[in-house]
C-alpha cells in the first residue's frame, strides 16, 4: 500500500462516533458484504483449556452457526478449514474487527484499498501506526446488520457487547414472534443491539443508558443499518424515559461484586440493580405490555434466590413470571471475588432471562432454552465448587 498519514497517539485510542460518515458506512458495508464477513461468526476465538465443549463447537462450525463468543484451544484448525472453504479475506476482517488484532498493511492489501483505509481512518474506524492498522471498534454481524462496540474495557465508559447481548436478542425474538409494538424501551442498551434488532417490529424504539457514550454508539449503529425509528436517551434506569411501553428489554448489570462499577456489577448478589428496575415495571408497561430482562439468579446457601425476591415485589400484581436459566457460572478465580462469595455464602449464579407479563393471577414458571448446555455448565460449576471446598 502507498504511504498513508500516521495518526497521533491521542487519536489512536478510541472510536469517535461523531466522525462516522455515510460514505465510510457505505464503503465498510460493501467490504463486509463482498468478503462474507458475516460467515466468520462460526469461528471460535483462540484460547480456552477445556475440550468438553468442543463437540458442540464443531457441530456449530459445520452448520455455519455461531461460535464467535466462545474460545477453543483448536481455533487454528477451525481457521484452516474455514480458509479452504471461504478464502482468506473474511479471516483478515475477523482478525481486524473481531479479534482486534494489529495487522500489517501487507495483510490487508487484498481486502482494503489505500483509499478505503484512508476513508475509514478519517471516519475514526481504523487507526494507523507505522506500517500497521488496527480497528478502533469491534463489529458484530447479526441477521444482515452490523453493530459496533468498544474493543476493550480500559475506560470506565466503555460500550459493552457480549454473548448475553445476543442471547437476549434471540429470546426476545422467540417470545415476541408475530407481534408488533407501538413503543419499545431498551434499558441498559449499550451498543443498542437489542432495541435496534426490534426496530422492524416497532413503531418507536427508545434506547436508554446512563452512559452518554453508549447513546453515541446507538446513533452510530442505527446509521450503519439505516434505522430511523430509534431514539437514544441518557437515563439512569427509568429516570428520563417518557411514558409507558408495550415491551421493555434490559440487559442489566448482573454480576455479583463488592463496590464494582456498571455496566457489569449489579450489586452484592448481582441482582440489586435488576430488583430496582422490577419495582417500577408495573407503572412502566402498558395493560398488554411485557418486560424481558437479562439478569442472574444467585445461589445462596444452595438455593436460587431471584424468584423469591421478585415475588416480594410483584406478588400483589396479576403477573406471570417466566424464568429461563441459560447457563451456570463457575466459582470465581480471583481472591477478592472468592472472599466476596464466601462472605455471602454465594456458591455461584445462573445467567438467566426473566419475562414479566400480564396474567389473570400471579404465577411463576420455568422454561428451558438449551437444556443440555445448561446441565453441562451446572456440572462444571459443581466440580469447580468441590475443588474450591477441598482447598479451604
Amino acid at each position: 500500500m502507498s504511504q498513508i498519514n500516521v495518526e497521533t497517539p491521542t487519536n489512536l485510542i478510541r472510536f469517535n462516533p461523531d466522525k462516522l460518515t455515510q460514505e465510510a458506512i457505505d464503503v465498510l458495508r460493501s467490504i463486509f458484504d463482498k468478503s462474507g464477513y458475516n460467515n466468520t461468526v462460526c469461528l471460535p476465538c483462540p484460547g480456552g483449556g477445556s475440550l468438553l465443549g468442543e463437540p458442540a463447537r464443531i457441530v456449530r462450525f459445520l452448520q455455519g452457526h455461531e461460535n464467535c463468543w466462545k474460545r477453543s484451544p483448536q481455533s487454528g484448525l477451525y481457521r484452516h478449514l474455514f480458509q479452504l472453504k471461504k478464502g482468506n479475506s473474511p479471516l483478515v476482517l475477523f482478525d481486524l474487527f473481531w479479534l482486534n488484532k494489529q495487522l500489517p498493511f501487507s495483510q490487508l492489501k487484498d481486502v482494503l484499498s489505500d483509499d478505503s483505509v484512508h476513508l475509514l481512518r478519517e471516519a475514526s474506524i481504523l487507526s494507523i501506526q507505522n506500517d500497521t492498522v488496527r480497528a478502533k471498534v469491534r463489529c458484530y454481524p447479526l441477521y444482515g446488520k452490523y453493530f459496533f462496540f468498544d474493543p476493550n474495557w480500559e475506560q470506565q465508559d466503555f460500550v459493552y457487547m457480549g454473548w448475553d447481548s445476543r442471547l437476549l436478542v434471540d429470546v426476545t425474538a422467540s417470545y415476541t414472534k408475530g407481534q408488533h409494538f407501538n413503543r419499545v424501551l431498551d434499558l441498559c442498551t449499550g451498543s443498542g443491539i437489542q432495541g435496534l434488532s426490534l426496530s422492524a417490529k416497532s413503531n418507536e424504539v427508545f434506547c436508554a443508558d446512563i452512559n452518554p457514550r453508549a447513546i453515541q454508539f446507538v446513533q452510530a449503529n442505527a446509521k450503519i443499518n439505516g434505522i430511523t425509528n430509534v431514539q437514544g436517551i441518557t437515563s439512569d434506569a427509568f429516570s428520563n424515559t417518557p411514558g409507558n411501553y408495550d415491551l421493555i428489554m434490559a440487559n442489566t448489570p448482573y454480576v455479583p461484586g463488592d463496590g464494582g462499577e456498571l455496566p457489569i456489577v449489579g450489586g452484592d448478589l448481582g441482582i440489586e440493580f435488576t430488583l430496582r428496575l422490577i419495582e417500577q415495571i408495573p407503572d412502566k408497561i402498558t395493560d398488554q405490555g411485557m418486560a424481558i430482562l437479562y439478569t442472574s439468579d444467585p445461589i445462596v446457601n444452595g438455593k436460587r434466590r431471584l424468584l423469591e425476591k421478585v415475588k416480594k415485589q410483584l406478588g400483589k400484581y396479576p403477573f406471570q413470571l417466566t424464568l429461563i436459566p441459560l447457563f451456570r457460572v463457575n466459582y470465581p478465580q480471583t481472591i477478592p471475588m472468592m472472599q466476596h462469595y464466601d462472605r455471602l455464602n454465594l456458591s455461584g449464579y445462573d445467567d438467566c432471562i426473566l419475562i414479566i407479563q400480564h396474567a389473570t393471577k400471579f404465577e411463576t414458571r420455568r422454561r428451558s432454552w438449551d437444556w443440555m448446555y445448561y446441565q453441562r455448565t451446572c456440572f462444571d460449576s459443581w466440580l469447580d465448587w468441590k475443588k474450591r471446598s477441598k482447598q479451604k
